[in-house]
């Protein structure tokens, strides 16, 4: 064994090397694995999918980039067509990389019932990091330089890139430099600048990606020397310009209208989840004489003051329970609430206005909807049935059906799974910051039913995509021409 035994090699085992080409590319698709794997999670995704995925999509970008390097340098490899699987010595076009795993994606997701486009705005702006690093493969194989310059054009470089850009008896500009230093720049502008002021729709990033990395890579090949030629075009700056009106096409839109009905690009109508309390049915008075008629039993000398009562809106029996009483006293407290709410419910609960009427006109436009409560199933389902709600929602989601109540947004993807629902497309709305919140850690639309002035701003805090007054203005919504998910994420 043996490391470092040459200025391209890491580690040499007998016949076995590791390259620092390899070890570049490696460490830039790993860096963009899991940087889009971050953003998937935050979007509410399962990660086995996207494991999956990158496990073939690897091997098959770095086929396809061969693949595409080989085909325009065919001259190289037809006296030894054994050479072409020789990638150690380099020749990876990046550009059929992009191609391969693009067309498998395509494939891959569309199996997988998952909305191709928002997966392509997680993945394609990360490329760009995966490239910055891999062009120092290239500088380390001494590829993907550019024209010929004088020595005193690296007065002001480090000596170690000067010495690596001396390449057949003479100095070359280190285009490689340049365009890695245009990638990292280009995924900051887009990630922290255009996803939050620019984009517009699905499919943005992955259009902003295109044009961004076309424009750059148009740029650099005019200063290389060593380009991939078709006849007389270098055949980067032809893909590299094809890449800029896709990209500027899709941004305008251009593609949505054309493909409209067709996957990737067809829209589907959002699923439309409520929180229960508060939202669909007031119940209010009903949970404060509960917990007064509860704390009159154990805790006597203690009155609730109205800021207390508030605060035990949204969280659950469980968790506001233990903040005052022993461990062991908890499930009987629970019960004792359980039993008064229940047997005084219709006593107190009252229909907020428009509920049903939503509720009707979502069913019967063909939108799936659901509730997904803290509350116990069964008390779910008798506060619809008290106003005639029962009839119009396909999924309950209830407290015994969860490991994790809100904010944890497992109900939420647990309502989408049950309605056979992409959560791509999903609308929740809830009265409290932490059906908010829920909403908002899988990336759905989140909507804050504002009922309540004095509980607005602690709603306002939590950036909802959309606050309502009233029930109905839910109608209007839905018809929007809208991305159902929390683009700010």
């Amino acid at each position: 064994m043996e490391l470092f035994p040459n200025a391209k090699v890491i580690l040499s085992i007998g016949s076995i090397t590791i390259t620092w080409y390899a070890f570049l590319m490696l460490a830039g698709a790993l860096i963009a694995y899991y940087l889009s794997i971050k953003t998937l999670k935050k979007w509410g995704y399962q990660t086995d999918i996207f494991e999956d995925f990158f496990y073939y999509m690897f091997p098959i970008g770095i086929i396809g980039a061969r693949i595409y390097y080989v085909i325009f340098e065919w001259e190289m490899y037809a006296a030894n067509p054994m050479r072409i699987f020789y990638i150690w010595e380099g020749g990876l076009a990046i550009h059929g990389g992009i191609i391969a795993a693009t067309l498998f994606g395509l494939w891959y997701f569309r199996n997988k019932a998952v909305d191709g486009m928002r997966i392509m705005d997680a993945i394609f702006p990360n490329i760009l990091i995966a490239q910055a690093i891999g062009r120092w493969g290239n500088f380390i194989n001494q590829e993907a330089y550019g024209r010929i310059v004088s020595e005193e054009y690296y007065h002001y470089f480090p000596s170690f890139i000067k010495d690596q850009m001396y390449i057949g008896g003479s100095y070359r500009e280190p285009t490689f430099l340049f365009e890695s230093l245009a990638n990292l720049l280009g995924w900051v502008i887009i990630r922290f600048l255009y996803q939050k002021y620019g984009r517009r729709k699905r499919g943005d990033l992955m259009y902003a990606y295109l044009s961004w990395y076309g424009a750059v890579r148009f740029w650099i090949e005019s200063m290389r020397s060593d380009a991939l030629m078709l006849g007389e075009l270098k055949m980067a700056q032809v893909v590299s310009l094809i890449g800029v009106a896709i990209g500027i096409l899709g941004i305008l839109g251009v593609f949505d209208k054309l493909f409209a009905r067709i996957w990737p690009f067809r829209r589907e109508k959002p699923a439309v989840l409520f929180d229960l309390d508060g939202t669909l049915v007031d119940t209010k008075d009903l949970i404060y004489a509960s917990f007064r008629h509860t704390f009159h039993k154990y805790m006597p000398d203690h009155v609730l003051s109205e800021e207390e009562l508030s605060s035990f809106l949204g969280p659950t029996l469980k968790g506001t329970f233990q903040q005052y009483f022993k461990e062991d006293l908890v499930d009987e407290i629970i019960a004792y609430y359980r039993a008064f709410n229940r047997e005084h419910h219709n006593e107190y609960i009252k229909s907020f206005p428009h509920a049903r009427e939503t509720l009707k006109y979502l069913k019967e436009n063909g939108y799936a909807v659901g509730v997904v409560s803290n509350k116990i199933k069964s008390m779910v389902q008798l506060g619809l049935e008290a106003f005639a709600l029962d009839s119009y929602v396909d999924v309950i989601i209830g407290a015994e059906d969860i490991e994790h109540p809100k904010p944890d947004p497992e109900g939420i993807l647990l309502a989408c799974q049950k309605l056979l629902h992409n959560h791509d497309d999903v609308i929740y709305v809830g009265d409290n910051p932490s059906d908010i919140e829920a909403c908002k850690r899988m990336g759905g639309f989140s909507v804050a039913a504002s009922f309540d002035p004095n509980r607005e701003q602690a709603l306002l805090d939590q950036k909802p995509c959309r606050v309502i007054h009233q029930l109905n203005e839910l109608i209007e919504l839905v018809k929007e021409d809208c991305e159902w998910s929390d683009n700010t994420i």
